[in-house]
């Protein structure tokens, strides 16, 4: 016997449910100024330390930690960005201002 989905009519749960949270930082500003400021830190810290790096051929560690901190400014700069978006009220078009009447039709003098 074959059922087509329209002659399946039992109740179905699905396996996987999305939970009802909000995100907590929908613009990752809080995330990704904390990963910038250890970055930071640490290129501070490599900069101190750059003669011992050196000697043991982990210099790298100093570029690691600089381009680290410049993504992380970038990545700061597009989530303040979104975010300063997103609390921007909308903006209140009347008719009047749009241009379409208040049936919906557009205006056909303009």
């Amino acid at each position: 016997m074959v059922l087509s989905v329209t002659q399946n009519t039992g109740d179905h749960k699905p396996m996987l449910v999305q939970a009802p949270v909000r995100a907590l930082d929908p613009d990752g500003v809080a995330v990704v100024s904390s990963g910038t400021i250890a970055f930071a830190i640490g290129a501070v810290l490599c900069w101190v330390f750059a003669d011992n790096l050196a000697a043991t051929g982990r210099l790298w560690y100093l570029y690691v930690a600089i381009t680290g901190t410049i993504i992380g400014m970038l990545g700061l700069s597009v989530g303040l960005v979104r975010s300063r978006r997103r609390r921007r009220p909308l903006p209140r078009y009347s008719v009047e201002e749009a241009d379409v009447n208040a049936d919906g039709v557009p205006h056909r003098d303009r």
